[in-house]
């Protein structure tokens, strides 16, 4: 073999060689990043429904309740079961209107949910924030003071409006990952939510 053929074949080698280890060795995505394509997904996830149950504290009351919760490209329906002494509650509208029947059937309405639930039931309830928290989101009406991402870039714990939500638990629905153990507080109020099924809304 000539020297110039064995120079060239050595070059080749060598090149082949440093290049290998590049060629095996995956880049890790950073958290931020695997949120940010999640967060992406998530926001255009607009028609979903869950049931569950919660635990509302607030200062030295206490309620259990089931949950069932169904949007619908921007309209909801909340269904709180079994709280507040009264059998259950049943909230529905979207960004304009809202209407809360009572267990005895009275109606009432207001474009606050969350003002109309303090009046009526007198607890106070982030039903705006919620339906982003929910879904693994920070509120997208409001900045957020700090947010932290495991390794797949879920959320695990969250800052904002004055209030501490932690996501302690998610599980697969579609191809998502969706909270289903969610703990909010603050000051003396406290919100426990455990999210039994996520469906689909046909």
């Amino acid at each position: 073999m000539s020297l110039l053929k064995k120079n060239v074949v050595m070059a080749l080698s060598l090149f082949a060689t440093a290049c290998v280890p590049i060629w095996q060795q995956r880049p890790e995505t950073s958290p931020e990043a695997l949120w940010e394509a999640r967060r992406i997904a998530l926001t255009q996830l607009d028609r979903w429904k869950i049931q569950g149950r919660t635990a509302i504290v607030q200062g030295r009351e206490g309620w259990n309740a089931g949950l069932h919760w169904r949007e619908d490209k921007g309209s909801y329906q909340i269904k709180i079961l079994g709280p507040f002494s009264q059998g259950g509650v049943s909230l529905e509208g979207n960004d304009e209107h809202v209407i809360l029947t009572m267990a005895d059937g009275e109606k009432l309405s207001s474009t606050d949910p969350e003002l109309l639930i303090t009046k009526a039931l007198g607890v106070q309830l982030p039903i705006n924030a919620l339906r982003d928290w929910i879904r693994g989101l920070p509120y997208a009406e409001e900045e957020f003071e700090s947010i932290t991402f495991d390794v797949e870039g879920r959320i695990t714990h969250l800052l904002q409006q004055g209030w501490e939500i932690t996501f302690s638990r998610y599980v697969p629905f579609k191809q998502y990952s969706m909270p289903s153990k969610i703990f909010i507080r603050r000051s003396e109020q406290n919100l426990r939510l455990v999210i039994t099924r996520w469906e689909s809304v046909q």
